[in-house]
């Protein structure tokens, strides 16, 4: 399934597969929100599939987003696929409830 990201309300949903052949979408276009806006919310509720390459890709996004003092909330810990994977990776912590 091809990847879609799109804008609802402010907050970025990714829509479909997030792996291998679509990491680098997410990446440039979280890092081009990091670039321009100083509170970024991704919301994972709507990936279908996760992979490998999708972990260095939210590793980059939260270093980047901690580095720069941005706020960036991470949703989607009700997506049992995707917390599955990032608890299996030690990744959960990303995740942000209080938005």
């Amino acid at each position: 399934m091809e990847l879609e990201i799109n804008n609802v309300n402010g907050r970025i949903e990714v829509v479909g597969d997030f792996t291998s052949q679509n990491v680098h979408k997410v990446k440039e276009h979280f890092n081009y929100l990091l670039d321009h806006y100083e509170e970024v919310v991704m919301c994972l509720n709507k990936v279908k599939k996760i992979d490998e390459k999708a972990l260095p890709v939210l590793k980059k996004i939260y270093t980047k987003a901690q580095r720069r003092s941005k706020v960036l909330f991470i949703l989607g810990i009700s997506n049992k696929k995707v917390f599955k994977f990032l608890k299996r990776n030690k990744l959960t912590h990303i995740y942000r409830n209080d938005y």
